[in-house]
């Protein structure tokens, strides 16, 4: 992963600096909000990045970012699917799936003004991810002898492709900087999610599963242009 973000800097770096007051940065937080599948165990999550912008033509911006997202599991809704799956087992477990996305994109302008203008932008790139899972379940015996069973520790790491849709608006502070805001749908693919046993038989062999999640997000930040 390293390698290809090392190169990713080197070619849009080398592009901004032939015309530098075309070149912006900036940083912007997010709230995270899991959707589809991925909502089915995991809260909001919260996240950062990094930009880096390039001004070309009069309505349009290649982007470079670079963030950092994480989720944690709601164990609640982990032993509620329990329960409707009428298994009497009690999860008493932790988990967190945090991703590395870095991102190549060009953002629209339309119906531009001095101060202000919406946008449309798509992005694709990679992401590095870490899933991790550990914890315990305990079969619910009426007669009091209930015994807690230690689930193996679940640690995934890797990288993955990632699409991420989004529409914004910014505002100009100054000549040289501007607040950006923007709801974002991102698509994962292969990302790490858990999975309640439906045998409780089996339930310390509880492990990961690969599949595509996606969440929505809502995000603004500062941006300084060269």
């Amino acid at each position: 992963m390293k390698k290809y973000l090392v190169l990713v800097l080197v070619l849009f770096f080398s592009i901004s600096i032939k015309a530098q007051s075309d070149f912006a940065a900036g940083l912007s937080g997010s709230v995270n909000f899991p959707n589809g599948k991925f909502t089915e165990y995991f809260n909001v999550g919260y996240g950062g990045e990094a930009h880096f912008l390039y001004l070309f033509g009069n309505s349009s911006i290649f982007t470079l970012s670079i963030g950092y997202n994480q989720f944690k599991l709601d164990t609640d809704a982990f032993n509620k699917k329990a329960e409707e799956l009428n298994l009497n087992i009690k999860f008493d477990v932790e988990s967190s799936f945090s991703t590395i996305p870095i991102l190549v994109g060009v953002k629209w302008y339309f119906l531009k003004q001095k101060t202000s203008s919406p946008y449309i932008m798509i992005e694709a790139g990679f992401y590095n991810y870490q899933f991790t899972f550990s914890g315990t379940a305990t079969n619910i015996d009426p007669g009091g002898n209930s015994i807690p069973v230690e689930i193996p520790e679940i640690e995934e790491k890797g990288t993955e492709p990632i699409l991420r849709i989004s529409a914004g608006y910014i505002i100009f502070l100054q000549r040289h900087w501007f607040i950006d805001a923007s709801v974002n749908y991102s698509v994962l693919t292969d990302a790490f999610t858990v999975a309640v046993p439906d045998d409780p038989e089996v339930a310390e062999t509880i492990s990961g599963t690969a599949e595509t999640l996606n969440y929505l997000s809502i995000s603004a930040g500062i941006n300084y242009r060269f």
